[in-house]
């Protein structure tokens, strides 16, 4: 499952670099593997609940996995909604996104394939590094919203561009957040330390 989110998150941003309607589409049609895959997770996860009944770390880990199950399953729909922007985007004259919407979707990658890491490994290092980088992926979001609210007031022509880039930016720092919350689950299974919240972690 986390193949095929990192897949999908992948090739959306590869539509919105190229503004490639088509790429965008076949995006879009992934989105039901992973649909059916998150479900096959979940009932796994219950099942060993109900029949093998763990304790204590065993327990952790699965009731954990069925969150982070949650969580990879709204990655991938945030990566439709922005290969559903794509579409619009492909049909404006000359559309080039922004370069801090490349960059943040460069960094949203980067940290969803350290996120897959640190939870595969279970490695808490790293889960923390997650964590701290979404301050980076929130600044570049408030930068990119700014930016673009000044081009839109600016030349009303190009608001549809505009107003594209600002729901693609929305949904990458959403999919930030997500990481965040797998990342904060990673530390909850190597510490049984509830980090949610807290600032400092």
């Amino acid at each position: 499952m986390t193949t095929l989110v990192l897949q999908v998150v992948e090739q959306a941003c590869d539509a919105v670099f190229t503004a490639d309607s088509k790429l965008a589409q076949e995006t879009i049609a992934l989105d039901q593997r992973i649909d059916d895959e998150e479900v096959r997770v979940e009932k796994s996860a219950i099942d060993l609940l109900a029949l093998q009944q763990p304790a204590a770390g065993d327990l952790r880990i699965v009731t954990t996995i069925i969150k982070v199950n949650a969580d990879f399953e709204r990655i991938a729909d945030c990566a439709v909604n922005i290969a559903q922007r794509v579409l619009p985007l492909s049909q404006l004259p000359d559309y080039e996104p922004p370069g801090d919407l490349k960059l943040m979707a460069n960094t949203v990658v980067a940290t969803l394939r350290d996120t897959i890491k640190a939870f595969n490994l279970r490695d808490e290092d790293l889960a923390r590094h997650v964590i701290k980088s979404d301050d980076v992926v929130d600044a570049l979001y408030h930068q990119i919203v700014q930016d673009m609210i000044c081009l839109m007031e600016t030349d009303g022509q190009k608001a549809n561009a505009e107003l594209g880039n600002i729901m693609i930016a929305k949904n990458l720092e959403r999919i930030a957040d997500h990481c965040t919350n797998i990342a904060e689950d990673v530390v909850y299974i190597h510490t049984g330390r509830i980090i949610r919240h807290l600032r400092a972690v």
